[in-house]
């Protein structure tokens, strides 16, 4: 029994340290894989999954009948062994080919869908522990030279009539250019973990609500039941509700598609959102090319401090008009939304620009987290 033990444990080790040879590396302390994270893969996979994954890698995918070469097995056993792993996201599958899940997929796993299962609730401490308390966020939102993974996207109506925007700066048309109609509601993985978890503070505010999934990512959930299927319009619908309620449309840091997702975040149970409201993260989400500004119709009415989840406003002693602290704003707009007097608005301010596309970001954080 101790060497099952002994054997299973090396198993989970091997996954662990190749997921920390993706860009976004594994959860550490002090140089060493999280206990925590461990722990969490121990319920990820059985003793028996795990034989079989610590042989697949995180971007080269492998055939069952490699697998079965490797294992001596039948290669539809493999499969079989396999499937249900797909089925739940703790692999990638396609077209016979199987590879470790990316870093977000693999952490969210249990928080995809609403109702409490086996095991979700361990999986869920598991994560405060290592992702929170153990400071994962700050090699999870950004790299650890402070590359945001995410950018905001502020939609137009919080943008002044005059001011030229790029399609890929504005949310509406960021979704009409999609290259892609694959788009799919996924319920959201951080205020379904604070849910389950029973510590969400938004519950008077926003909903549970959902995840804008976009092409492969979209048709990956869908495929294993975890995505309701929408087109370009409805999915716009969805999201100017949301951005109403106040919520922050965050969306992959890179122009070209092809695009994984459009968050809808909250300052309070975002993983990536959270790093400037409440941790020592103050990189993570790029900004926008925006940032808010009065009109003479301003009444002083403080709505606009009111509604920035970033305390990037306040009110001038003298005039009460709305001041911005340019390094807190990420540029969204919900101050704008906000305004009972359509007085404040976004206007251009550039800043740090995204990348073009996605391999110039993860190539980026690669060599910054020294994985290139």
């Amino acid at each position: 029994m101790k060497d099952e033990n002994t054997a299973s444990d090396q198993a989970y080790m091997r996954i662990a340290e190749k997921i920390d040879k993706g860009f976004q590396t594994a959860p550490k302390v002090d140089g060493d894989i999280s206990k925590a994270f461990l722990a969490f893969l121990k319920i990820v996979y059985s003793p028996q999954e795990a034989e079989l994954v610590q042989h697949l890698d995180m971007y080269i995918p492998k055939t069952a009948e490699e697998l079965a070469t490797l294992f001596g097995k039948d290669a539809e056993a493999i499969k079989e062994t396999l499937a249900p792993l797909t089925r739940r996201a703790a692999l990638v599958g396609s077209k016979d080919k199987y590879r470790l899940p990316v870093v977000p997929s693999l952490l969210n796993l249990h928080m995809f869908y609403p109702d409490i299962k086996p095991d979700d609730l361990e999986a869920a401490k598991l994560y405060q522990q290592f992702f929170i308390k153990e400071k994962f966020y700050k090699y999870y939102a950004t790299s650890g030279k402070g590359t945001p993974v995410l950018r905001a996207v502020p939609v137009e109506k919080a943008i002044d009539a005059e001011t030229k925007t790029l399609d890929s700066e504005e949310a509406h048309a960021y979704i009409k250019g999609l290259d892609t109609e694959d788009l799919a509601l996924v319920p959201c993985p951080c205020r379904t973990r604070t849910e389950k978890l029973d510590i969400r503070e938004c519950k008077d505010k926003y909903p549970v609500g959902a995840c804008i999934f976009i092409g492969r990512t979209a048709a990956h959930f869908q495929d294993i039941g975890l995505g309701k299927k929408v087109t370009k319009e409805p999915a716009i619908e969805y999201l100017d509700q949301m951005v109403d309620l106040g919520l922050i449309p965050t969306t992959d840091n890179y122009i070209d598609d092809p695009h994984m997702i459009m968050c809808l975040c909250c300052g309070c149970c975002c993983s990536n959102v959270r790093g400037r409201t409440l941790w020592d993260n103050p990189t993570a989400v790029l900004p926008s090319s925006f940032l808010p500004r009065a009109s003479d119709d301003c009444i002083a009415c403080g709505e606009c401090v009111d509604h920035c989840m970033l305390d990037a406003l306040s009110l001038d002693d003298e005039e009460g008009r709305p001041i911005v602290d340019p390094e807190k704003c990420i540029g969204f707009g919900v101050c704008a939304i906000a305004c009972p007097e359509e007085a404040l608005r976004l206007h251009r301010h550039e800043r740090t620009p995204p990348f073009q596309t996605a391999m110039d970001l993860y190539g980026t954080v690669a060599k910054d987290n020294d994985r290139a």
